[in-house]
């Protein structure tokens, strides 16, 4: 009874999009419309950190709020003060050129499925309570007054308590530009696509209603689940903390480009279950695919850095410190496979990425296949 209640409630609430300014760092403002104009005299800006602070952000289905501001501001950073989950189900644009934008709401986050991005930048939606800034700066979302705004880049996501709010994506397409940053940092990460919704007529991965796409860029997967910090720095993951729950789900994940990028996945408990994670590459040499948790059930799934060209295919990196398995179909029939392969066939293709796995128990079940091998010129990992 009490879960039909809080489902009811959450309807309301999603129904009813707003956007409101929180008065800490600006005008107090009840925005109107369907195109939300965040403008920068809404909240302030410090050298090139652009902030902004609010009550409610929630946006339904083909609404739109758009960030605006100086050319010179590289990292746009908002804040959710009011205590409510954002709902958001419509567009987030920024007209500022390849400014960054960092979204935090300590009280839970949900992506629908009319979500979606237009930011030049990298993108970054999280539950924890505060941004450290290089430095001493800090932009404190349940403590508005704690906070030390500051010119310097963003450090690390910091959490305050050992239960942060869930991030839920609920047949999402999210995507950034190329060489760009897609992070979801929260409590439960719940990224499940619903496939009697899938969209054949989407020809970008049709089968997958769920898509995160960043390419030639990174993608960041980190549940939490105590007080600690989580840390974004070049090519690793820092984590400072315990790990959550995480499952994905009938999606598509991928940084495949001219040059792969890097996916990085860190959970307790991980599901991913008919789902497909790709790093596959042209050109250019390509980055990894690093999973680290300490219970991992890889069910009906893909994983794969092959490279089609002159460029090396990336690193496989999986660390489990319980349990690892391995089984399972996918929607149509194919069994699981982690692998790596070359298929160019100049004279100097590259070679299969190299695949790494660490677990204290690991099991293959109903025709899983791990494997680095060549279908070209390139030599396997």
């Amino acid at each position: 009874m009490l879960k039909k209640i809080f489902v009811l409630l959450l309807i309301c609430h999603y129904s009813n999009a707003e956007i409101i300014t929180d008065g800490t760092l600006g005008q107090r403002i009840n925005l109107s419309g369907t195109d939300f104009q965040i403008t920068p005299d809404l909240g302030q800006q410090h050298g090139t950190n652009l902030f902004h602070s609010f009550q409610d952000f929630n946006l339904n289905s083909l609404e739109t709020a758009t960030f605006s501001g100086s050319d010179n501001v590289n990292n746009i950073i908002s804040r959710v003060t009011g205590g409510n989950p954002s709902n958001i189900d419509g567009l987030i644009r920024s007209t500022i050129p390849n400014a960054n934008f960092y979204f935090l709401n300590p009280y839970g986050i949900i992506f629908g499925s009319d979500a979606k991005l237009d930011i030049s930048g990298s993108f970054h939606a999280s539950t924890a309570d505060y941004l450290r800034l290089i430095g001493n700066g800090r932009f404190d979302v349940r403590n508005p007054n704690d906070s030390l705004l500051t010119t310097a880049p963003v450090e690390s996501f910091g959490f305050l308590t050992n239960l942060p709010a869930p991030i839920n994506i609920q047949n999402s397409k999210l995507y950034v530009a190329k060489n760009q940053t897609l992070s979801l940092i929260g409590g439960e990460l719940n990224i499940n696509g619903d496939m009697s919704l899938n969209d054949e007529t989407d020809n970008f991965h049709p089968k997958y209603p769920l898509k995160l796409f960043a390419e030639a860029g990174r993608i960041n997967l980190a549940s939490i689940a105590s007080v600690g910090e989580v840390i974004n720095s070049y090519n690793r993951l820092i984590i400072k903390a315990n790990l959550g729950k995480m499952t994905i789900s009938n999606a598509w994940i991928g940084v495949s480009g001219n040059r792969a990028g890097n996916i990085f996945i860190r959970a307790s408990d991980l599901k991913i279950i008919n789902s497909e994670f790709e790093g596959d590459s042209i050109d250019g040499d390509s980055e990894m695919i690093d999973i680290q948790a300490d219970n991992f059930l890889f069910d009906g799934s893909e994983i794969s850095t092959d490279t089609y060209g002159i460029g090396n295919g990336g690193k496989i990196l999986i660390k489990i410190a319980n349990t690892f398995l391995v089984s399972g179909t996918s929607a149509i029939g194919q069994p699981s496979f982690i692998f790596s392969g070359t298929e160019g066939q100049l004279d100097n293709a590259g070679d299969a990425g190299q695949i790494d796995i660490e677990a204290r128990q690991m099991s293959l079940m109903e025709s899983a296949k791990i494997g680095s091998s060549t279908f070209g010129v390139g030599n396997g990992g």
